[in-house]
């Protein structure tokens, strides 16, 4: 077989388990036919050949998004968008611009605001009833914890004081001294209820705003995603966009995913049945459905992640929403009908019962080519439980550019805010770390450059001069974070013998950077420029004048 087309001269990171680096790749149509030495990859040339000089450029397996929301913020960004840097009273602002500007929209949905705008009590109604009195209202905040809304939303999905909370403790409508809910709704369930009950999302819209992400994530070097979920009541239309970005061929991303996700310890089975027929419809290399999502926990900065530790703030305690038994139960359950599971756990509690599920799935035979099992964000890890990623064949997924000094979370969780993010002991015990954006929690963290600086660095990636995240001995190589990004995460994703690295047989799925990340200084990894990016061979993104192709050598 000869080449359509060769790649050679520059620093060719494979990712690879054997030869590290190659000289020269080869590909002819979507596929990698060889990858090693230059003097070799000359059989494979002929006269209708390209030959694609990197000219000293790094070339690498194409990033993946190992965690993020690729549905959900189709459908949570056709609204209001808010910089998590705003003020409440900018935001306020941008409402009121926003309804001016959009005088016809019946509804009005948001995405962004910064929790830690508001005290433990969160937001209230009252300040969205002065800006938006006659129209439903549903602002959701930065990390898609916990939701805002005005007084008329409330009475439209029929939520007031004898309204039950979805999960008491965990998923609640927050509420004054006599009982009357405030407008402030806290973890997935609850915001469900007004997703539910009232259309925030036009379908059309959602799908423009799908190929827009996918191409900004091929200007960043993105050649796949792995989907983590969204809402309940939103089955229908997860699997109508993803029919959508299948049909029209267009999309520019391999696209892994779990529909809805489980927010309520009634809905295991449910889920599970979901995502077992989304396989039937989704299950190809390109777009595929496989794995139950559980969100056990909540975050830090909405007060729900469940730590063994109170709150400093009101000496609140939260549990997981499934414990270490009816964790257990879920993943077995999973397993037993084939499917991958990821378990979003921030707090060491909600960790500690998702490593019980491991245990219990990995003693009931099912070893980790039968089941990928992935504890999301990992923040804060108990000592106890670091050996145990390894042990059970857990992978630690987590956002690099979450790790940073952050001051404003040590009156809520104190010594917990300098002890999270432990990447290099979860590396050092023999577990594989894997990073994803949790898009569009995060605005900076699709760009996986920039995760990959701050997972090195633990401070912004902006600021070399800023505090670095404790404990500073967490960080981690570079090289480690390229493999957290590619062959890992293509792991994560049960494709790493068709994706993830640059060896013959696999995707011609590449990244082409401006420099070689493992040599400039790690201050500035964030600065290097993506030259093109290829995914099943054909180019999704290119520079302008990135690469100096000729005919044959």
């Amino acid at each position: 077989m000869k080449a359509d087309k060769i790649y050679k001269g520059g620093f060719i990171y494979t990712a690879a388990k054997g030869a590290l680096t190659v000289e020269a790749v080869a590909i002819a149509g979507n596929r990698i036919i060889f990858a090693g030495n230059l003097s070799d990859a000359e059989d494979l040339c002929d006269e209708n050949t390209e030959i694609c000089d990197l000219e000293g450029k790094m070339m690498l397996p194409g990033f993946i998004d190992g965690h993020c929301h690729i549905v959900g913020s189709a459908n949570y960004m056709s609204g209001i968008y808010f910089d998590i840097e705003w003020s409440l009273e900018e935001c306020l602002e941008e409402i009121k611009r926003y309804i001016a500007e959009n005088p016809d929209k019946e509804n009005i949905f948001g995405l962004g605001y910064a929790e830690w705008l508001f005290d433990e009590t969160g937001p209230k109604k009252e300040m969205l009833d002065e800006v938006c009195p006659d129209k439903p209202i549903l602002l959701m905040s930065s990390s898609g914890h916990e939701g805002w809304t005005n007084t008329l939303t409330l009475e439209k999905c029929g939520i007031s004081r004898d309204t039950p909370d979805p999960v008491p403790g965990l998923h609640f409508f927050r509420r004054d001294e006599k009982g009357n809910p405030t407008g402030h709704l806290v973890e997935a369930k609850s915001v469900g209820k007004v997703l539910t009950s009232i259309d925030f999302v036009d379908e059309d819209i959602v799908q423009q705003i799908a190929f827009i992400h996918s191409e900004e994530y091929a200007a960043m070097g993105v050649t796949a995603v792995a989907d983590m979920g969204t809402f309940n009541g939103f089955e229908v239309p997860y699997l109508n966009l993803l029919g959508s970005l299948q049909e029209t061929k267009k999309y520019r991303q391999r696209f892994l995913g779990c529909g809805c996700f489980v927010d309520d310890p009634d809905d295991v089975d449910l889920r599970i049945k979901q995502v077992t027929e989304g396989k039937k419809l989704f299950d190809n290399d390109r777009f595929r459905i496989g794995f139950l999502k559980i969100l056990n926990d909540g975050t830090m900065e909405t007060r729900t992640a469940a730590i063994s530790e109170p709150y400093l703030e009101d000496g609140q305690v939260i549990e997981p929403l499934l414990d270490d038994m009816a964790a257990a139960e879920a993943g077995l359950k999973a397993a037993a009908a084939g499917l991958d599971i990821n378990m979003h756990a921030i707090g060491d509690l909600a960790i500690h019962a998702g490593l019980k599920m491991a245990k219990a799935v990995r003693e009931a035979g099912y070893d980790e080519d039968k089941c990928r099992i992935t504890i999301s964000h990992s923040q804060y890890i108990a000592d106890r439980d670091i050996e145990k990623f390894a042990e059970y064949g857990v992978l630690a997924n987590t956002t690099g550019v979450w790790i940073y000094d952050n001051p404003e979370m040590d009156p809520i969780i104190g010594h917990i805010n300098w002890e999270s993010f432990r990447l290099r002991s979860v590396i050092d015990s023999g577990a594989k770390v894997v990073f994803g954006s949790d898009f569009p929690v995060d605005e900076y963290g699709r760009e996986p450059l920039k995760s990959i600086q701050m997972a090195v660095t633990r401070r912004m990636y902006d600021d070399p001069n800023a505090v670095t995240c404790p404990p500073e001995y967490e960080g981690i190589t570079v090289k480690e974070a390229i493999d957290g990004f590619t062959i890992h995460n293509a792991y994560q994703m049960h494709m790493e013998n068709k994706i993830g690295s640059i060896e013959a047989g696999k995707y011609a799925d590449f990244v082409i950077l401006e420099k070689n990340i493992m040599t400039v200084p790690a201050d500035e990894i964030w600065k290097v420029k993506i030259c093109e990016t290829i995914m099943d061979g054909v180019t999704t993104y290119k520079a302008a004048g990135s690469l100096n192709i000729g005919q044959c050598f």
